[in-house]
């Protein structure tokens, strides 16, 4: 997604962009989507993570399975997302024609060759 946002920006850097206002409106809706997207994510994950830390403090009080059991959950869950938005992140940088997925296949799967 950075990658199209960065490409947006170009289209809106053009001299003759605000000639075609209809065009004009679609990107810079895009772009306040992808913002406003980003935004929701990053604001679920924090939600995920408070969730996560309180508990984490109600399990140092006392033990209980089912509450353990939701942390990691949770956990998992938050680390998958984040696994993912770095996969999507790689192969949305222009260095992605360099191999950057396999560069970070083989750093986070030390099987992988």
């Amino acid at each position: 997604m950075t990658a199209r946002i960065q490409y947006l920006h170009q289209v809106i850097a053009q001299p003759d962009f605000w000639n075609n206002p209809t065009r004009a409106y679609e990107v810079l809706q895009e772009i306040e989507y992808s913002i406003f997207y980003k935004h929701q994510e990053y604001q679920r994950w924090c939600s995920i993570l408070e969730d996560i830390k309180a508990a984490l403090e109600l399990l140092e009080l006392s033990a209980d399975d089912e509450l353990l059991l939701e942390a990691q959950t949770n956990l998992t869950q938050l680390q998958q997302e984040l696994e993912t938005v770095e996969i999507q992140q790689l192969m949305s940088d222009p260095c992605d024609q360099k191999g950057a997925l396999y560069k970070w296949c083989r750093e986070k799967l030390p099987n992988y060759s």
